[in-house]
């Protein structure tokens, strides 16, 4: 057996700095008056003249809550320092003075952490969107990352840019925000942008001492007279975890772009774990007339119909063969069995088969070189087409969207369909040239987005997938937090962010603080049935505790027809456990055990009423003990819960997982 110190910090931070140096470190970050200069150094923006010369303007020195501005060549780049949310938030905003329009290359966040450059330190490496996964990764270990020689379309679909610049290479660069941790009793750095309304950012982690944030502007215009304000970003320091720190972040970003947080639990029914693209009318009508026979048993709120339903990837209003009837009968089928009605689409994609892309050409984000439209999705069974690639449609065009607001008008307010799942929305962020060039690709899929939530109306639930995480706060309901799970445990997938039942196990636990502080969290399916299936009981039970143990909404996508009385029982069980969760997360955020860990053991604890749950899971292969102190739960009565075989037995000094299993843990004071 294997511990679970040894399994959590088998890359534990054993290099100190001095209790002096770290003292000083955090009284420096949280003391308001000594922050400015030991934290923010300097503010770079890089810009382009109309001759092609790069320049730069750099404002160096902030102090107090006042505003600091430096100018060059008319660009003025001004900036303030405001104490909140623990920390300190830097409003940053360019301001074109001079005579002529130049264009925003970026602009540059130097941060000092406190931590001497020798120190041993971690950083939390957060994906760009839902599959791509996060976690923690030792400073400085490695310059290059699998992705680097990876096919133009998966940089695309999970890095802010396809291509770094060298100075920020992918294997030391988060998304979003970041947490730099060093030291023994360990001190936290929190770096993070809290809005995301003006462009894409990232954060590069190249040395425990700095951290360099950068808000990706992509060349965008700023005419003369023109000012551009830049998304809010916060740096706190804390001895606290490095999951408390992330929550506390989350908590900053939700309240700044108004999270949509209060749409109720919820649960439903989704095709495509079981039928995938082979999903037909007849299929989906039986199950539709099984849930509703059998709702006492599995009671759901939701039936959702997945990919495979469309005429043409791009054409979300008609159907293929498959379906003879129309979407709207479809859907009022799905009302009348007293569910409300669920479709996906992925609206920024479409193949050349599709009649928006025979039709609407000039909607196409497209190679500035060449003119050609951008590929950013590839799946054989999307197209008819020998070219099986999808290309990346362009909300900053405004016929584009009028089209999708007339199409997301369609699907709610004539069709009947409530609950939208959008899928690989990172299309619309691709590089290329856009119709409107004075926007960002971050602001391009935010106005896609923004136009979609107008079109389906404040009441439409939506829920994102493929999503960067900060653009679609505010205007989602939930969204996806990690990769596909699979019909397997998908330990031998390729990548990370491949269908994988583990991998997205993972993703639950490093995502979980973001439930109920940013949306709700969709932890994806869980799939029940025991036949026709490569997970066997314990997986099936890890999948079911880790997804109840986060709190997030709860699908299931079987047949149900190879469901049983034990496979309602064990639903009801698990629905049960989530729902209680969630109503704590609205108070509590729910935390991973341990952020920063490879390690085969990996958790996540919700605080309660009476004490805590938490869940535990052994991904790896072999058995593992746990030893409970090491897991640090409030003090008090610890019962385990084995969903696998529905036994519950009491824990003192250790606990035994198989492999590919979890436990919850019940601690009442």
């Amino acid at each position: 057996m294997i511990s679970l110190r040894e399994r959590l910090n088998h890359s534990t931070l054993t290099e100190r700095i001095s209790a002096i140096e770290r003292l000083a470190a955090i009284r420096t970050l949280c003391n308001s008056r000594q922050v400015i200069s030991a934290q923010l150094s300097r503010i770079e923006l890089r810009f382009t003249d109309a001759a092609g010369h790069r320049h730069t303007v750099t404002l160096d020195a902030l102090s107090g809550e006042r505003e600091s501005s430096a100018v060059r060549d008319g660009i003025t780049l001004s900036a303030r320092l405001e104490q909140a949310h623990e920390g300190t938030i830097v409003r940053a905003g360019i301001a074109n003075r001079g005579a002529h329009t130049v264009r925003l290359t970026s602009a540059i966040f130097e941060i000092a952490t406190g931590f001497a450059p020798s120190a041993r330190a971690r950083f939390f490496k957060h994906g760009y969107q839902s599959w791509t996964n996060s976690l923690g990764y030792e400073v400085g270990a490695s310059r290059e990352h699998r992705r680097d020689k990876a096919h133009f379309v998966t940089r695309v679909n999970h890095q802010s840019e396809p291509t770094r610049p060298p100075e920020f290479p992918e294997a030391q660069t988060s998304e979003l925000f970041t947490i730099v941790e060093s030291g023994s009793p360990s001190a936290c750095v929190l770096a993070g942008f809290i809005g995301a309304k003006s462009s894409l950012t990232a954060l590069t982690v190249s040395s425990p001492d700095k951290i360099v944030a950068r808000a990706i502007l992509d060349d965008v215009t700023l005419a003369s007279g023109a000012h551009r304000d830049l998304d809010p970003l916060l740096i706190a320091a804390s001895g606290e975890s490095p999951a408390r720190m992330a929550a506390r972040w989350a908590e900053a970003a939700g309240h700044w772009m108004n999270a949509r947080v209060n749409a109720p639990f919820q649960r439903g029914w989704c095709s495509w774990y079981h039928y995938f693209h082979a999903i037909t009318e007849d299929a989906l009508r039986s199950n539709i007339k099984a849930l509703e026979a059998m709702r006492s048993e599995f009671p759901l709120d939701v039936v959702q119909l997945d990919d495979g339903f469309q005429s043409a990837l791009g054409d979300w209003d008609t159907t293929n063969a498959k379906f003879p009837s129309s979407l709207k009968k479809i859907a009022g089928e799905i009302r009348a069995a007293g569910f409300k009605a669920g479709i996906w689409t992925a609206p920024f994609l479409a193949c050349r088969d599709s009649r928006i892309m025979t039709e609407h050409p000039d909607w196409f984000i497209v190679h500035e070189e060449t003119g050609e439209p951008v590929r950013a999705g590839h799946n054989p069974n999307w197209t008819a087409s020998d070219d099986k690639f999808a290309y990346a449609l362009d909300p900053s065009n405004p016929g584009f969207r009028a089209h999708l607001h007339r199409l997301f008008e369609k699907l709610t307010g004539d069709f009947g369909y409530s609950y939208l799942k959008l899928d690989f929305l990172y299309a619309a962020a691709a590089p290329g040239r856009r119709h409107d060039q004075n926007i960002t690709r971050g602001e391009n899929l935010r106005r896609g987005l923004e136009t979609i939530r107008a079109g389906a109306g404040e009441d439409a639930f939506i829920l994102g997938c493929g999503c960067p995480i900060g653009q679609a706060i505010g205007i989602v309901d939930g969204m996806r937090i990690g990769p596909d799970v699979s019909p397997a445990w998908g330990a031998d997938a390729t990548r990370a962010a491949d269908p994988s039942t583990v991998y997205a196990l993972d993703a639950i636990i490093a995502r979980s603080f973001m439930h109920r502080r940013l949306w709700l969290n969709d932890p994806d399916c869980l799939m029940l049935r025991l036949r026709k299936t490569r997970l066997t009981p314990d997986e099936r039970a890890a999948l079911a505790a880790t997804i109840a143990g986060s709190g997030g909404m709860l699908l299931i996508s079987d047949d149900m027809a190879l469901l049983d009385a034990e496979s309602g029982k064990f639903f009801r069980e698990a629905a049960q456990i989530a729902e209680k969760i969630d109503s704590y997360a609205v108070r509590e955020p729910i935390l991973a055990l341990d952020l920063m860990t490879t390690g085969d053991v990996r958790g996540m604890i919700t605080q309660t009423k009476v004490g805590a749950i938490a869940i535990l899971l052994n991904r790896g292969d072999s058995p593992a003990r746990v030893q409970v102190p090491d897991l640090k739960l409030p003090a008090g009565e610890i019962t385990a819960l084995d969903l696998a075989s529905d036994e519950r037995s009491e824990i003192f000094d250790k606990i035994d997982l198989p492999p590919h299993s979890a436990r919850i843990l019940r601690v009442k004071r």
